[in-house]
C-alpha cells in the first residue's frame, strides 16, 4: 500500500489539475475614454450636435461604462481565488481540505467511529472558525482570516460538488430489484410522496417559526445564480456559462486519448497492468466532460433535465461503447467504475470522485461561515426544522409503507432512511435490519428527484424565502439536493446544515431502543 502511494497522489493531482483548467479571455472595448468625452472646457462655445453624432456618442459612452464596470469587477475580485481555479491559493486551499479529510478518515477508521468523518470535519471546521471569530477583537478577525485562506478551495470544490455524487447514479443498474411492477410503483410512491412531505413540512414549519419570531425575510431573487461579471457578459447581456468551452474541450480530448489508449492496450497488450488505469481515466474524463457539457446546456433545458442526469446517461453510453470495443460487458464496466479501493492500479473513476466528495463536504463549512450572521438569526428555525424533518421522515415513512402494504419487509425498512445522506443511511439500515445497498439506492433516487425538480417545486409553491428553501431541500433530498442549490448563495449553507443535522438526528433517534421499537412496530405492523 505504501509503495503505491506516490502514484496514487499523482493520480489525484492529475484529476484536480484537469478539473481546474478553465480560463477566461477578456475582450477589448471598441471605444476609449478619449473617444467618449469632449476635451473642450468652454461649454458655451460648443456647437450643437447632430442627432447622428448624439447617437454615436451615446453608444460609445454605454460601451465605455460597460467596459469600466467589467474592469472594476475584475480588479475588485482579482484577489479572489474563486475567479481563477488554477491560482496557487486555490490549489493550496484545495489540497489542505483534501489533507484534512484524509487525516480525519484515518482517525475515524482507527477508532472504529461509524459517523461520517466528512460531516464531522464540516462541523468541526465551522465551529473552529466561529470560535476564532468570537475570541478575536474588532481589528482582526481570526475566523475571517481562516475563511479567506480556505474559501478559494471551498469555492472550487463547491463548483464541482454535484459530480462527486455521480458514481451512485452510474452504478444504479447494479442495484437489486424491487419486485413486481406493482411493488415498484408503491416504492416510488413512497419515495416521491415522502420527498414532497418532507420538503413542504420542513419549509412551511420554517416560514411559520420565522413569522412568529418576526425574523427578517431572505427571499431569493428570480435569478439566484451569483457570478463575477465579465466584459463579454456585460456587453452581450447573456448569462455566463458555469464552465468554459476550453475546459470542456480539454476534458473531451483527454477522454478521447485515454479511450483510444485503452482499446489499443486491450488489443496489443491484453495482459498489461495499465489497462485498468487507462480505462478508469477514460471513464473519469468522460464523466467530468459530460457533466460540464450538461451544466453548460441552456437553462430552459437544465430546469427539466438536471446536469447529473445528462452526465449519467452520457457516461453509460461511453461505458457501453468501450465495453463493445474491448470485448467486455456493460455490467463489468460499471463494476470497475466503483471498485471500492484507491490503490493506483485498482481504483475506478467513481472511487476518485467519491474520494473528493469528502473534502467537498468539509468545505461546506466555509459556505456556512460566510452566512454566519443569517444563521445566528435563525437558530430556533434550524432546531424546529431538524425536529420536523427527522421525526416526520422516520415516522411518516413508516406510516406510508404500512398504509401502502408493501409486501417485502426488507423494502419497507430500507425506505425508512430515504431522506438521509448515504453514509448514515447505511448505518440506519444496519440498525433496523434493512438491506444497506437497497437503502443507498433509494437514497440516490430521492436525491436525484430533489436535485432535478426541487427548485421548480419550491418556486411553484411560492416559497421564496432562502432559509426555508435551503432547510427544506437539504432535509428532503440530502447531498444531491444540497449540491443542486449551490448557486443559491443564501439557501445553500442552510441546505448543508439541514443535510447534516437531519442525518445526525435520525441516527441518534434510531439508536434509542424505544424509538427504534416504535418505528419498527409502525412500519411492519408488529
Amino acid at each position: 500500500m505504501k509503495a503505491s502511494k506516490p502514484l496514487h497522489i499523482k493520480f489525484l493531482l492529475l484529476a484536480l489539475s484537469i478539473v481546474g483548467g478553465s480560463a477566461f479571455l477578456a475582450t477589448r472595448s471598441r471605444c476609449s475614454p478619449s473617444h467618449s468625452f469632449g476635451v473642450s472646457v468652454k461649454p458655451p462655445t460648443l456647437a450643437p450636435l447632430s442627432s447622428s453624432r448624439v447617437h454615436q456618442l451615446s453608444r460609445c459612452n454605454r460601451t465605455f461604462v460597460l467596459s469600466s464596470a467589467a474592469k472594476s469587477a475584475s480588479s475588485s475580485t482579482s484577489t479572489s481565488p474563486a475567479v481563477d481555479d488554477t491560482s496557487n491559493d486555490t490549489i493550496t486551499a484545495t489540497l489542505f481540505l483534501i489533507f484534512m479529510d484524509t487525516q480525519l478518515r484515518s482517525i475515524f477508521t482507527k477508532y472504529s467511529v461509524a459517523f461520517p468523518s466528512s460531516l464531522a470535519g464540516c462541523g468541526f471546521l465551522f465551529a473552529f472558525m466561529i470560535l476564532l471569530d468570537s475570541l478575536s477583537g474588532r481589528d482582526k478577525r481570526w475566523g475571517d482570516a481562516v475563511y479567506l485562506k480556505l474559501n478559494p478551495g471551498a469555492t472550487l470544490l463547491a463548483k464541482w460538488l454535484p459530480v462527486f455524487f455521480v458514481p451512485s447514479l452510474i452504478t444504479l443498474p447494479l442495484a437489486s430489484g424491487l419486485g413486481s411492477a406493482y411493488e415498484v410503483l408503491k416504492t416510488f410512491a413512497v419515495i416521491i410522496g415522502g420527498f414532497f412531505f418532507t420538503l413542504f413540512s420542513t419549509s412551511f414549519s420554517v416560514i411559520w417559526v420565522r413569522n412568529i419570531f418576526d425574523t427578517k425575510d431572505s427571499s431569493v431573487s428570480d435569478n439566484p445564480v451569483q457570478s463575477t461579471p465579465t466584459q463579454s457578459d456585460l456587453t452581450t447581456g447573456k448569462p455566463p456559462k458555469p464552465f468554459s468551452l476550453a475546459l470542456f474541450r480539454t476534458l473531451k480530448s483527454a477522454a478521447s486519448i485515454t479511450g483510444l489508449l485503452t482499446v489499443l492496450s486491450v488489443q496489443k497488450f491484453p495482459s498489461s497492468r495499465w489497462i485498468h488505469p487507462m480505462k478508469s481515466l477514460f471513464l473519469l474524463f468522460t464523466t467530468l466532460s459530460s457533466f460540464v457539457f450538461g451544466a453548460n446546456l441552456p437553462k430552459s433545458f437544465t430546469k427539466i433535465v438536471h446536469p447529473l442526469v445528462t452526465c449519467t446517461c452520457l457516461t453509460w453510453l461511453a461505458a457501453k461503447a468501450l465495453a463493445s470495443l474491448t470485448g467486455s460487458t456493460f455490467i463489468e464496466m460499471l463494476q470497475s467504475y466503483k471498485a471500492g479501493t484507491l490503490t493506483a492500479f485498482s481504483a475506478g473513476a467513481g472511487d476518485i470522485l467519491l474520494f473528493l466528495l469528502g473534502p467537498a463536504v468539509i468545505a461546506l463549512a466555509c459556505q456556512m461561515y460566510s452566512r454566519k450572521k443569517l444563521m445566528r438569526e435563525n437558530i430556533s428555525t434550524v432546531g424546529v426544522s431538524t425536529l420536523v424533518s427527522s421525526l416526520g421522515g422516520l415516522y411518516g415513512t413508516a406510516a406510508a409503507v404500512r398504509f401502502l402494504r408493501i409486501i417485502n419487509p426488507t423494502i419497507r425498512l430500507s425506505l425508512l432512511s430515504r431522506n438521509i445522506t448515504s453514509p448514515l443511511a447505511m448505518a440506519i439500515a444496519s440498525m433496523l435490519g434493512a438491506d444497506t445497498s437497497l437503502a443507498v439506492t433509494i437514497v440516490v433516487l430521492t436525491g436525484l428527484f430533489g436535485a432535478n425538480f426541487g427548485s421548480a417545486i419550491l418556486d411553484a409553491a411560492g416559497i421564496k424565502d432562502a432559509v426555508a428553501r435551503g432547510l427544506g431541500i437539504g432535509a428532503a433530498a440530502h447531498g444531491l439536493g444540497t449540491a443542486a442549490f449551490s448557486n443559491e448563495k443564501d439557501a445553500f449553507p442552510f441546505a448543508a446544515i439541514a443535510m447534516a443535522l437531519t442525518a445526525s438526528a435520525c441516527t441518534v433517534l434510531v439508536s434509542l431502543p424505544p424509538v427504534k421499537r416504535s418505528v419498527l412496530n409502525l412500519a411492519l405492523g408488529m
